[in-house]
């Protein structure tokens, strides 16, 4: 929808400049100006807003919370890191990876039921709902729920 408002504002931007130009009109050129601008806001706004459609992911991940950090100066996200291991081909060094998911501020109840967490083994759910991914997104990687695994 927003490639559609572009490419639209930009035929009518050249058709009025045109237009304009032939009839020495300054109303019709003015029309073409607003419609300039009009392009380069719905360019702007695609820059911060991302004019790419993405499809909905989800997915599970188990591990060891090992950390949660608030970071961010103006748009700030809480960081969750999760270790999950295994081991190598002759078994007898333990391997580890460590995963990055993320949490909008403003879901802090969420944030502190995952520090309460930090060191014991949980099951993440994660995801994108789909749609536009913003700038100020969490991605794909977005925690959307988890429970605590319950040991062996």
């Amino acid at each position: 929808m927003v490639l559609f408002g572009l490419f639209l504002f930009i035929i009518l931007t050249v058709i009025f400049f045109v237009i304009g130009d032939i009839s020495d009109s300054f109303s019709i050129s003015m029309a073409g100006l607003v419609c300039c601008v009009v392009t380069i806001l719905i360019l702007i706004f695609g820059m911060f807003n991302g004019f790419i459609n993405k499809p909905p992911t989800e997915g599970t991940h188990q591990g060891i919370i090992t950390a949660v950090d608030l970071e961010g100066v103006w748009f700030r996200r809480y960081e969750v890191y999760l270790k999950s291991g295994g081991y190598s081909q002759d078994s007898t060094t333990k391997m580890s990876d460590e995963t990055r998911y993320l949490l909008y501020e403003s879901e802090k109840d969420l944030a502190d039921e995952l520090k309460s967490a930090i060191g014991k083994e949980v099951q993440i759910n994660y995801g994108h709902d789909g749609g536009y991914i913003p700038w100020n997104s969490c991605g794909t990687y977005h925690i959307k729920s988890f429970k605590i695994v319950e040991g062996e």
